[in-house]
């Protein structure tokens, strides 16, 4: 997952997943953590960029039968994909998600900024994201990423324009999730 970069930068890379050996995947990490830049290349598309300051890593390996050493996997993602966590940055200006379906959108942006929202609004608000031009398209293989630009107090509003011009509702009935529970004077009884 990318960002393409403009002519003078190189482009911001967020989620690179990398499979080889001990040396390969420690000079993999030893570069990521210097910042320098790495060249991708998939499908027609070839990126030179780098995953920024500080990128979190995950590492493991993988045991193959017939193989005398595991093969070492790392995934390594930018501090800005890291932070679409609950609570890493609710002050964040940017939401990078990798999947760009409304209900996805909807739920990870409900889950980084606590808003409150129904299941049901996700189609509305995937439409009014990007009629604001608050979506912006990334590059991805086997994901459609976008980067969602807006703040916790922004994303709000939306919701609250859209909640007082009736575009979205609050059913009257919300169905129970726990069963009612039994009153004192009926376990007396």
């Amino acid at each position: 997952m990318a960002e393409p970069a403009d002519s003078r930068a190189a482009a911001t890379l967020h989620l690179v997943s990398v499979f080889g050996g001990d040396q390969d995947i420690g000079a993999v990490i030893a570069a990521a953590h210097e910042g320098l830049r790495f060249e991708l290349a998939f499908a027609d598309e070839e990126i030179i960029g780098t995953l920024g300051e500080k990128p979190v890593i995950y590492r493991a390996s993988v045991q193959i039968p017939e193989r005398k050493r595991p093969v070492r996997h790392a995934v390594l993602l930018s501090k800005v994909f890291f932070e679409t966590t609950f609570g890493a940055n609710s002050e964040a200006r940017r939401t990078v998600i990798y999947d760009d379906t409304p209900d996805f959108v909807l739920h990870r942006l409900a889950v980084r900024f606590g808003l409150p929202v129904l299941p049901e609004w996700a189609e509305w608000f995937s439409v009014e994201l990007r009629r604001r031009g608050m979506v912006e398209e990334l590059v991805g293989l086997n994901c459609d990423p976008i980067a969602v630009k807006g703040t916790k107090l922004r994303l709000l509003r939306i919701l609250s324009q859209g909640l007082r011009r009736k575009a979205l509702a609050i059913p009257s009935e919300v169905p129970a999730i726990v069963a009612p529970s039994r009153t004192v004077s009926s376990l007396a009884g």
